[in-house]
């Protein structure tokens, strides 16, 4: 028998009960801008990653031969542009002519190998900025630059050349310094070097011990999630990091969804879900899933998603 579903006003009730705050804390820092969605650290990227709640953006600092900073992860242009050439014997006016998007997508044909004045001007106001500062960069020029524009307190700086950060922190002591740690005698020997205000860290690395020594002293985890592995970003979410980097903040976004839904279905009485007038026999049960209204035929083959096995383990069908 058909039974007529009468559908109420259960999704203004689910929508409002509001994502769970326990989540909603993490910063995301996107590795090279949206790279999944558009040519990576160009400002299609960036602004990719701030279309999907990005906090902070990082770019790659490297310099051309006449001393210009550009936006750009490889030492040569060959990978991510029409051009050839190690960016540090290249000229600013070749490498301004090249191609940085046509190997993406057509469809970002025209794209330019952004300078980091240009990124900084474009990301005012919009996102704080995480430097992954390459070798050859000229710390001082880059400090100044960071400062005259007024990015001093939404930035942070990762040096692999430990002598490039020596200088760097005596350039600009104010500004501030991310390191990489796996435990608590990592951060110990970095803060004989410098006053470390980030660390990064692999999520299954995040114990008590280093949460306990980081709030001591005032040092922010940032957990480490490249790739598109959605086991890797459930365990970083879960580690509650104060940051995470990763390439791919839409499914970032997915999942932190995903999972705010989970929460607000356990926190609901199964009553919710179901219309009282179907009566027991089981059929045509309403359930939530992203804030829609779904009608689940268990006849159907429908039961194949996380949320649903949820609600089918406490009982609900």
């Amino acid at each position: 028998m058909k039974h007529k579903i009468l559908i109420t006003a259960i999704i203004a009730i689910f929508c409002s009960i509001g994502a769970s705050a326990q989540y909603d804390d993490i910063e995301v820092v996107v590795h090279r801008g949206a790279n999944h969605l558009a040519p990576e650290n160009t400002i299609s990227s960036a602004f990719a990653a701030l279309q999907h709640n990005a906090d902070w953006i990082e770019l790659d600092v490297r310099c051309s031969a006449d001393g210009i900073l550009y936006n750009l992860h490889d030492p040569w242009v060959n990978r991510t542009t029409n051009g050839y050439g190690y960016i540090g014997s290249l000229q600013s006016f070749y490498i301004d002519q090249l191609d940085a998007g046509s190997w993406f997508d057509k469809k970002f044909k025209g794209e330019r190998v952004t300078r980091i004045s240009e990124m900084l001007d474009t990301l005012e106001g919009r996102c704080g900025i995480f430097f992954d500062v390459k070798s050859g960069t000229p710390v001082d020029k880059l400090a100044d630059m960071v400062i005259a524009k007024g990015w001093s307190q939404r930035s942070f700086f990762w040096f692999a050349d430990t002598a490039m950060l020596k200088r760097f922190i005596t350039i600009a002591p104010q500004l501030k310094i991310k390191v990489n740690a796996s435990n608590v005698a990592d951060i110990k020997r970095w803060m004989q070097m410098c006053t470390p205000s980030y660390i990064e860290i692999a999520p299954s690395l995040i114990t008590p011990e280093i949460k306990a020594f980081c709030r001591q002293h005032s040092i922010k985890i940032m957990a480490a999630i490249q790739g598109s592995d959605h086991a890797a970003y459930i365990e970083a979410i879960k580690a509650m990091p104060e940051l995470v980097n990763l390439d791919r903040p839409e499914l970032f976004e997915r999942i932190i969804d995903s999972l705010h839904t989970e929460l607000a279905i356990k926190k609901m009485p199964l009553s919710q879900f179901v219309d009282p007038s179907i009566g027991s026999e089981g059929l045509g049960r309403v359930v939530v899933h992203w804030c829609l209204i779904k009608t689940v035929n268990i006849f159907h083959n429908s039961l194949n998603n996380k949320v649903l096995y949820n609600l089918l383990e406490r009982g609900g069908f």
